[in-house]
Parts: C-alpha cells; structure tokens; sequence
C-alpha cells in the first residue's frame, strides 16, 4: 500500500491480546522503516508499550472512566483532537470492539482496516472500516497469525515473531534483583507460577497449584516463585494454606517489572492469560494449563512450549461461566510431568516464527 507515512495501530487491552498484537507492529516497523508508527492503548498497558521499539507515540483511551456518563468525559474530545491533528494515513483496530471502532474512525485516517465480526468481535464495529479482513473464526489460527493477516496488505507474505524485545528500564531490573535476592533466589532461575487469569473459567485451583509447587521443590529441586495482580492476592493465600509451614515466595510487581521477573525465570506455569504470553515475549519456557478456550488460537505461541488441557465435548466453548467446571479438572501429575517434559526440551529459539 503506498502513501502511508503514518499509522494509529489500536489495541486498548488485555495484556495478552496487546502482546498479540505486537508481532504485527514489530513487522511494521521492520519492513516500513520510514513509517511513523503510533499506538492507541488504555493506561494500563502504556509502561509496557514504552519498552517496546518503533512506537513512536502512545495515546491513552481511558474508556472505563467514560461509560460512567457525561460528567466523566472530559478526557474524550482532548484525545480525539489529539489524534485528528496527527492526520493518520492509516489506522488498524485490532481490538475488534464497537469502543476501538469508533475510536479508530473518529482518529481521522484516511483508510481503516479492521475484521469482520465473527466469533470474537462485535457486531456493527464494522461499518467504520473501510476494509475489512476476515480471520477471527478460525479456532486453528493463533491470534498472532490472524493479527498479522489484518496488515497482510501492507506486508505481504511476511514472517514475524512471537518473540519482542523489551527494553525493560534499569529501575525495574534492579526492583525484580532486589526482591529475588530478599528471598534467598538472587542467583537461581526459579520456576515462575502465576495462579490467576481474567476467567474464572480458565482457572485451574489454586490449592492445586500449590501441590505442584511443592513437588517441583521437592522432586524436581527448583524454587518455585509465585506471580500475582491487582485483587489476585487471595489465590497466594490459599495457596499459602497448602504448602504449610513451607515458605511461599511471592511479591508484587507491575506488568514491566514481570516482564523482566519472566525473564529470570526459567519456566512459567499458568492458565490462558497475559503474564503466560508475557513470558513467551521474552523467551521464557511455558507450561499452559487451558480450559474453555482453543489451544492453537489462545495457546502459547512457543513451539516447543507445552499445553495440559482435557478433550472434551464442550472443549474450546470459550464460556466465561460454567456450571458443570470440569473443563479445568486436571491432575497435578499430568501437569508436574508436563514440566519436566518441558524443562529437559532445549532453550527456545532465538525467533519463533509465525506465518502470516
């Protein structure tokens, strides 16, 4: 596509689906070395974006601020006139809600792109576009391909990574040195465990995950870090109650701060949610516990990273609630063998290609 100088790329959240996301921006940058390249982001994720190359500026979308009516919206006209003065060539929703949509119109550029509205993306957010892409339905196609089939215009027939290269700011290394030092790990690589996800669905028990922990001290002699977020502190003190008088190692950290704790560490175990991906970012070995959603789309995108998940005929529903919860009933064992599968497996590749 010629004339394009300057791009407004949107994708205001999650983590995980922001992390997705970047592999197309990192190829934008790559292969449109003259572009100017902008992301529209909530607050949240913003300290992330700043360690990420070729995003020249961040803009915040505070949009949980604005659905609480009129007398919160002072921050939308500012932002849209923000925007609007950049005079965006081309602006991409990867977000796929009508919130992005309309956002991604009123920024001004001159063409749009965004998907169709299939399983994962509302209806009506396509009629802001002026093109539209297909890709969301297919459960076999990881979330980074389907991303990248939405700037396939731009860049044809190109590879990108799964992998992103933060430049994480010295602060935070040394906060991340600090607290692994505090408790005793300051020259070991821990085996990192991160017990909550944005589901309820997706989560395997936290008294499980504390029964994996001790067998990985015990049988397999690594320490075991626990990884927590805003309101997930109840899950660590659960799983305080099954370790006993064992130490739980755990501390807070922020998103940035994670990113460099992951990659200290030398494997992450989860369920499908960001700080997962977030290690598959930076190069850390993944052990990914799925319930309801897909591996393949919603799984780590590391080939030699490993999925524990039960075949069942609701597999892949992705329901948010469910009343039978058995999607999630897996063993401790099967999982605790699937980390020693993947600890003895060699150290990831460089690049982790994805095919557009």
């Amino acid at each position: 596509m010629s004339g394009i100088s300057k791009i407004l790329l949107v994708r205001m959240g999650a983590l995980g689906d922001v992390l997705h996301a970047l592999p197309a921006q990192q190829l934008l940058a790559r292969e449109m070395p003259g572009a100017r390249i902008h992301w529209l982001s909530e607050a949240a994720y913003v300290p992330l974006l700043r360690c990420v190359s070729g995003i020249e500026q961040i803009w915040t979308a505070d949009t949980k601020r604005w659905r609480q009516g009129p007398l919160h919206w002072e921050g939308f006209p500012r932002l849209v006139r923000g925007l609007r003065r950049q005079r965006f060539d081309l602006a991409v929703d990867f977000h796929g809600l009508f919130k992005s949509a309309l956002l991604t119109w009123l920024s001004g550029a001159r063409r749009l792109l965004g998907f169709r509205p299939e399983r994962f993306k509302e209806k009506g957010c396509d009629w802001f576009y002026s093109k539209k892409v297909d890709g969301e339905a297919d459960l076999n196609r990881h979330v980074i391909e389907t991303n990248l089939r939405l700037i396939s215009e731009l860049v044809p027939d190109a590879k990108a990574s799964a992998r992103i290269e933060l430049d994480i700011p010295s602060e935070d290394q040394a906060y991340v040195h600090r607290q692994l030092s505090i408790l005793g790990l300051g020259n070991e690589a821990p085996v990192l465990i991160n017990p909550g996800a944005g589901w309820p669905t997706k989560m395997w028990p936290a008294a499980h995950f504390g029964e994996l922990s001790l067998e990985i001290e015990n049988r397999l002699g690594h320490p075991v870090v626990f990884c927590f977020g805003p309101g997930e502190g109840y899950l660590i003190e659960r799983i305080r109650k099954v370790r006993g008088s064992r130490p739980t190692f755990a501390f807070p950290s922020t998103i940035v701060q994670l990113a460099e704790l992951c990659k200290r560490g030398r494997l992450m175990i989860g369920g499908d949610s960001g700080p997962i991906h977030l290690a598959v970012a930076v190069g850390t070995p993944v052990v990914a516990i799925l319930g309801p959603t897909a591996p393949r789309r919603n799984g780590p995108a590391g080939p030699r990273d490993l999925v524990v998940k039960r075949d069942l005929p609701c597999s892949d529903s992705y329901k948010r609630r469910c009343d039978e919860w058995i999607c999630m009933d897996i063993a401790v064992e099967r999982v605790l063998s699937a980390v020693e599968a993947r600890l003895e497996r060699p150290a990831a590749a460089e690049q982790l290609p994805v095919l557009s």
